[in-house]
């Protein structure tokens, strides 16, 4: 429906600021960590918070792209990650984000070991 084409994958149109995510760790104990766009000084965190898409693979799973704002990296964690974009599953965010995201999309949400994706209908 609303769906950018780029590469092998598409991105939704819809997206929202993002500010923190839950990941697990090593153990396998959910953590939530910061998340912000930086660019150049990776060593503090910045107000600007990270942008969040809808992501969709090949075989049509659906997850959350995340990016810094304006082509900017982005910082999880205080000694976790920095990358350029990451992609993590759907209840990786905050339930009124996921809202905002999913607004205008068909899609059916699947729970697989603690993991929640979708699959558009």
């Amino acid at each position: 429906m609303l769906w950018k084409k780029q590469g092998r994958f598409e991105i939704g149109e819809n997206k929202v600021e993002i500010r923190s995510i839950k990941l697990k760790d090593e153990r396998g104990k959910v953590k939530r960590l910061r998340v912000c766009s930086v660019y150049g000084d990776f060593s503090e965190f910045t107000k600007i918070p990270a942008i969040g898409h809808l992501f969709k693979d090949e075989k049509g799973y659906i997850g959350i792209y995340i990016s810094g704002k304006s082509g900017a990296y982005i910082k999880i964690g205080k000694n976790f990650l920095i990358s350029q974009n990451l992609i993590v599953p759907l209840n990786s965010i905050a339930k009124i984000n996921l809202k905002k995201l999913l607004k205008g999309y068909n899609i059916e949400l699947f729970e697989n070991e603690d993991i929640i994706y979708g699959i558009e209908k």
